[in-house]
C-alpha cells in the first residue's frame, strides 16, 4: 500500500515512523523544515552552545507514555532527557509585583510561596476538579464559563484563573470563559505540588530528525504542500503546490483544519468532515528568545519557569531557562505586549488551535476510525488538547488500522500499556 501524508509535524512523523517496513510513504509538507511547532534554535548566548525551542517547550513526561517510548525508539540519549520542575508566577504588568507563586525547588527557602488567600484556594478547587473531570469522564463541551459561573468567584480571582489558558491560547481573559473546561483544567497542577517537566537538551527537533531517519521507506518532500485530494477508481491522487500529481491508496491529514477542509472541497463524501473541520479556530502567536529578563518579576526570587503577566484583558508568559540550563535565557510570548525585549535573539509564529466545546464536537467526527479507512485526520484535528502525546496517539489510532501488524507498532503498545 501506499500512503500519503499531508503535514510533516509530529503527528504526520509519527505516522510515517510507524509505518515503516509495511508501507511505501510519501510525506508533503509545504515548508521548507520539518517539525511543525517542534522549533528549535541553536544559540551561543552566555557561552557554550544550547539549544532552546520556541515552539514546544516542556513534555510532563509521566503523563506521556508514547512520547517516552518514540524518545527512546529514535535513538536520543537518555542524558538529553532534562528534568526541572515547572514553578509559575502570575505578575501584575502596572506593578510588576507576584499576584501568586508556586513552589519551586524545596531547597529554595527564599521563595515567597504563595499557600493562602482567595486565589490560592480557587487554584486548588481547579486542579482538584479537574482532576475529578478526567476520572469522570466529564464531557469536552462543558465551558469552563459554566463552572465559574457556578463557582461565583470574585473578578479578581477569575482572571488569574484564566490568566495561563489565556496565554497558552493566544485568547482574552474573557475569551477563556467559552473555552472547554475540561481542556483548561488539563494544564492545572496543585498549587502546593511542585510541578515537574521535562526538556530534551538537545531540542525538539532532535526528535523530528529522529523520527524522519527512522522513516526509511518514507520519501519527504519539502515546500509541497497539499492543495487537493481527489477520488480514482482505485484509491486517491494529492496535488501538491508544486502541480506534481501523486497517486496513494490512502491519506493522513496531519494539517491545521482549514488547510485540511481546503484540500478536501471536491472530494464526494466528505461534507460533514469538511464541516467538522470548520468548527476548528486559531489564534496566532508569536514567541521571541532573548536575552534581557523582559516579562519576569522585578523580585528575582520569584522568577519562575513560567511567568504569567495579567494585563487587562490580555495575558502573556515568558519562559525562564534558568532551572533547565542555569542560563539567563528567556521565551516570551510577544502578541498585544507592550515593549519588546532588547537582546532578541529569534522569534517563531505558530497557530494554537481553541479548545471550544464546537472544536470538541469536531473533533469526535473527525477522529472516528474504522476498519477499512482509508482518509484519516491526525493531530489536533482529532485531540482535545494540543500536545505532542495527543499528536502521537492520534498517529497511533490510525496506525492499527493501516498497519496492525507493525512491529514498532507492536512493540510501543506493549510498552505503554505494561506489555
Amino acid at each position: 500500500m501506499r500512503v500519503g501524508i499531508a503535514g510533516g509535524g509530529i503527528a504526520g512523523l509519527t505516522l510515517a515512523w510507524l509505518l515503516d517496513g509495511c508501507h511505501e510513504v510519501l510525506l508533503l509538507e509545504e515548508r521548507r523544515r520539518l517539525g511543525g511547532n517542534a522549533d528549535s534554535v541553536l544559540t551561543t548566548a552566555g557561552g557554550p552552545a544550547h539549544v532552546v525551542d520556541l515552539g514546544v517547550r516542556e513534555t510532563p513526561v509521566e503523563a506521556s507514555p508514547v512520547w517516552r517510548h518514540i524518545v527512546a525508539s529514535v535513538g536520543l540519549p537518555t542524558d538529553t532527557l532534562v528534568p526541572t520542575t515547572a514553578s509559575r508566577v502570575l505578575i501584575a504588568e502596572q506593578e510588576r509585583s507576584a499576584l501568586w507563586v508556586s513552589p519551586g525547588e524545596p531547597t529554595d527557602t527564599a521563595r515567597q510561596v504563595t499557600t493562602g488567600g482567595q486565589a490560592h484556594e480557587a487554584l486548588v478547587r481547579l486542579a482538584e476538579e479537574s482532576a475529578r473531570w478526567e476520572r469522570e469522564g466529564m464531557s469536552w463541551e462543558v465551558t469552563f464559563g459554566d463552572v465559574l459561573d457556578c463557582w461565583a468567584l470574585p473578578p479578581s480571582t477569575e482572571r488569574l484563573l484564566c490568566a495561563l489558558p489565556a496565554s497558552l491560547h493566544g485568547t482574552t481573559l474573557r475569551e477563556v470563559r467559552s473555552l472547554s473546561a475540561r481542556a483548561v483544567g488539563a494544564t492545572a497542577v496543585r498549587p502546593k505540588d511542585v510541578a515537574r517537566t521535562t526538556y530534551l537538551r538537545s531540542g525538539t527537533s532532535s526528535l523530528v530528525h529522529g523520527l524522519a531517519a527512522g522513516a526509511r521507506s518514507a520519501t519527504v518532500r519539502l515546500g509541497a504542500g497539499l492543495r487537493a485530494v481527489r477520488q480514482t477508481e482505485d484509491g486517491f491522487e494529492l496535488a501538491d503546490s508544486t502541480g506534481d500529481v501523486h497517486p496513494v491508496d490512502a491519506v493522513a491529514l496531519a494539517l491545521p483544519a482549514d488547510r485540511a477542509r481546503a484540500a478536501l472541497i471536491g472530494l464526494a463524501g466528505t461534507a460533514a468532515r469538511r464541516a467538522a473541520l470548520e468548527a476548528v479556530e486559531y489564534r496566532e502567536v508569536t514567541y521571541v528568545l532573548h536575552r534581557d529578563p523582559f516579562g519576569m518579576p522585578e523580585e528575582r526570587h520569584a522568577w519562575s519557569t513560567a511567568n504569567t503577566t495579567v494585563d487587562g484583558e490580555r495575558s502573556r508568559t515568558t519562559t525562564w531557562y534558568g532551572p533547565s540550563l542555569g542560563l539567563d535565557l528567556f521565551v516570551s510570548q510577544l502578541d498585544h505586549r507592550c515593549g519588546r525585549p532588547r537582546e532578541e535573539l529569534a522569534r517563531s509564529s505558530f497557530r494554537a488551535s481553541l479548545p471550544t466545546p464546537g472544536a470538541s464536537r469536531a473533533r469526535q467526527t473527525l477522529g472516528a476510525v474504522r476498519d477499512g479507512q482509508r482518509l484519516f485526520f491526525l493531530g489536533h484535528c482529532t485531540t482535545p488538547v494540543e500536545t505532542q502525546e495527543a499528536a502521537m496517539a492520534s498517529a497511533l489510532a490510525a496506525a492499527h488500522t493501516l498497519a496492525p501488524r507493525s512491529e514498532r507498532l507492536r512493540r510501543l503498545c506493549d510498552d505503554t500499556q505494561g506489555g
